[in-house]
């Protein structure tokens, strides 16, 4: 009797911790844009795109942003601040095989790759007056 005790025990805390985590993610937000840090282990392993993840650190003050694209595609941004030499990040997108696109707002550099029909965006914007950079992938597939 006592052997089947426990294994009863065992199985209520294993599926009172299951349901915790459930609810946990649920009531987080999960669904939500979420803005973050590299030391936010759960979040940046979790949220953070590859390709973002891997980007260039163009300055040691950043963060990231996920947006679940509720209504829209998702993106990942990583936002720097204090950066000046964009050049690493443009560098990093030709590496990927993207390419830029002609200016056509004036706000933000468009990048894709050329061939491919939905690949995924790269949005890259760089306010030289105050010294952020944003690189946002936007996903499409």
């Amino acid at each position: 009797m006592r052997k089947y005790l426990k294994w009863i025990i065992l199985i209520f805390i294993t599926v009172v911790i299951l349901c915790w985590l459930f609810v946990y993610f649920v009531a987080s937000g999960i669904n939500e844009a979420a803005t973050y840090t590299e030391k936010d282990f759960f979040n940046y392993h979790s949220l953070t795109d590859n390709d973002i993840q891997k980007a260039p650190r163009i300055s040691n003050d950043y963060y990231f942003e996920s947006h679940p694209g509720d209504g829209y595609a998702p993106s990942n941004t990583i936002i720097f601040r204090g950066a000046s030499d964009v050049e690493p990040l443009r560098n990093y997108l030709i590496k990927l095989g993207y390419t830029r696109q002609k200016d056509r707002s004036g706000k933000a550099e468009l990048w894709t790759k050329p061939n491919q029909m939905n690949s995924d965006l790269f949005y890259l914007y760089v306010d030289a007056a105050n010294g952020e950079v944003e690189l946002t992938k936007e996903l499409n597939h």
